[in-house]
């Protein structure tokens, strides 16, 4: 099919944004109808999304695409009148099908032309919609493996958009005309925006607040100097109007990057099954708190992660139906995914009823790889954490799904990239229960400022439990490490002079503890000042300044100008253990 326009980039792009999420309902249509079983319902809303991509499809040319979306929508229509009697079988071609289709979306909707020939998973769908009795059972294009998860690595994120075929309108409707007709003088509640723009405008924001701060300042200063009269008070009540119609302007801003996390969770439930019949296995993936609301930012990052996480969790949590059975348990694994907000962050669980993790299986690789000594003693709950050291795994043997020892090393290096927590619990041959922790932006953020030797820092208020003054003779040495006992805890002292190599001055009567929490563990800041909340605008450093080696986890401005570090809580609670262990892994890399 051939036009005499020009297609521009940004048709292309808005036609692949709405192609994902038609793909994306086609996944989950097929997933409940071979979970449940044929429903007329189910196969309605499938159709409706198919219909508007082969419209769309057709509108921008792509004729292929259109003409096997037609024949997918022939099969939808058989399925729900009973003439084709979805069986394993033909399951697997759809689902091969879908991935096909998603490739040949993905090519297309990048400029690159429809390079990926549907013509074999075209002839399929014609076989099974070949009247009963006349052929055998359809199998999967051969070009497609029907059990190869797609989403190894995270598919980019986009805003949520109705999907509408009016947006990129056309009336190349195959099936006429009037499925269009609704929407041609409707009106759309959504504007699609670049999240550049979004990026740009939370930037003027951030240096909104900036000046804010500087002006309360100011008008609080000329307050004072024209004393308590009426150009005074008119003063501080226009400073006092700004602020609260900045604050709103933040709030505004910040709740437009918002968006529920259920546009990660929703890949899952078509890897978790595709991983499933790669391995023979039975299982149930289980989501909650999909309407949750995180940054973008972060959305566009947590994918891979999770990723990991599940496949993990199929490969070497679930165990096969037969081990299940002899086991007690019922023939089907369950995953549970779930997220919820606390306080200011977002915790994301990924839940298995499988094995668990055995530390003793764990250790053991451990002292065979010389990570531990073997006569070096560790707690149950250290040995476990030895599953995210760089290229640890407990595969003897690598399979398309684990064995590499990547996996988990990337899970927390991405997740610490993003200022988060991982952690891990799991009880042997009952599950296993990874828990994340995430701000839920990471742009602008309440901060604690201090100071230390003069000099002011920012410490992320999330982190924060609280804040003590204390006596130089309260301070206790356990180990050759000062310590201080608030209430009924030993909690390890982390002086900032020290940690930066500051000149620490005369050491003062009384100074100040700020605790700092990450999991169960506590750390305690040693500060001369207590300065007050503020927020502020997380400004990026350069890598070689910046991260797990320097404490430092970016900068901000403050109203008078001045450059004010923020803190990395994760450096306070490095331990000598991981430093040692980090060290052994960069020996044996350099061998």
């Amino acid at each position: 099919m051939s036009f005499d326009f020009q297609v521009s980039p940004e048709l292309l792009a808005i036609y692949l944004e709405d192609a994902r999420q038609h793909l994306e309902a086609l996944d989950h249509c097929l997933l409940t109808l071979e979970r449940d079983g044929p429903d007329a319902e189910v196969v309605s809303q499938a159709l409706g999304p198919l219909h508007t991509l082969k419209g769309n499809s057709g509108m921008i040319g792509f004729g292929a695409i259109k003409d096997y979306v037609h024949r997918l929508e022939d099969v939808f229509a058989r399925i729900s009148d009973g003439a084709v009697s979805p069986t394993p079988e033909v399951f697997d071609a759809l689902f091969a099908g879908a991935t096909a289709l998603r490739d040949a979306v993905e090519q297309a909707g990048q400029g690159h032309g429809e390079g990926r020939d549907l013509a074999p998973e075209t002839a399929v769908l014609e076989t099974i919609l070949e009247p009963r009795g006349t052929k055998a059972a359809p199998a999967a294009a051969p070009a497609t493996p029907s059990a190869a998860p797609t989403p190894t690595a995270p598919t980019p994120t986009v805003a949520p958009v109705p999907a509408h075929a009016a947006d990129i309108a056309g009336p190349a409707q195959s099936r006429g005309t009037s499925a269009a007709a609704p929407h041609a003088g409707g009106r759309s509640n959504t504007v699609r925006v670049d999240f550049a723009q979004l990026d740009h405008l939370l930037n003027l924001v951030g240096e909104l607040i900036i000046h804010r701060t500087k002006l309360q300042q100011l008008g609080k200063e000329m307050s004072e100097q024209l004393g308590g009269g009426e150009a005074g008070r008119e003063l501080q009540a226009a400073v006092h109007h700004i602020a609260t119609v900045s604050a709103a302007l933040q709030e505004t801003v910040m709740d437009v990057r918002m968006l529920p996390i259920r546009h990660v969770f929703e890949r899952f439930p078509r890897l978790v099954r595709d991983l499933a019949r790669q391995t023979g296995k039975d299982i149930e993936l289980i989501l909650e708190g999909e309407n949750t609301r995180i940054d973008k930012a972060i959305i566009d990052e947590i994918g891979e992660p999770l990723v990991h996480l599940i496949r993990n969790s199929v490969d070497h949590g679930i165990e096969t139906p037969a081990e299940r059975l002899a086991l007690g348990k019922t023939p089907t694994g369950t995953i549970l995914l779930s997220a919820a907000q606390e306080s200011n962050h977002v915790v994301i669980t990924i839940m298995d009823d499988g094995s668990g993790i055995d530390a003793a299986r764990v250790q053991a690789k451990a002292v065979s790889r010389g990570l531990l000594k073997g006569d070096e003693a560790l707690s149950e709950r250290d040995v476990v954490q030895l599953i995210f050291a760089q290229g640890f795994s407990t595969r003897e043997a690598i399979t398309e799904v684990s064995g590499r020892g990547v996996g988990l090393d990337v899970v927390l290096k991405s997740i610490e990239r993003l200022n988060g927590l991982v952690e891990v619990e799991t009880v042997h041959g009952v599950g296993t229960k990874f828990i994340i922790q995430l701000p839920l932006t990471l742009a602008i953020i309440s901060a604690l400022l201090v100071e230390a030797a003069g000099r002011s820092y920012a410490v992320p208020l999330g982190s924060v439990m609280e804040s003590i003054k204390f006596a130089p003779e309260q301070i206790r040495t356990i180990n050759g490490r000062e310590a201080l006992r608030i209430r009924d805890r030993i909690v390890p002292l982390v002086r900032l002079t020290t940690l930066f190599g500051l000149d620490a001055g005369p050491e003062a009567g009384r100074q100040y503890a700020v605790v700092i929490a990450r999991g169960d563990k506590r750390v305690a800041m040693v500060v001369d000042r207590l300065k007050g909340q503020q927020e502020v605008v997380i400004k990026g450093l350069d890598a070689s300044i910046s991260g797990s080696t320097t404490g430092l986890a970016g900068a901000t401005i403050m109203g008078d100008g001045r450059v004010v570090l923020i803190l990395d809580v994760a450096t306070l609670f490095g331990t000598r253990r991981q430093s040692v262990l980090q060290g052994r892994l960069d020996a044996l890399a350099g061998r």
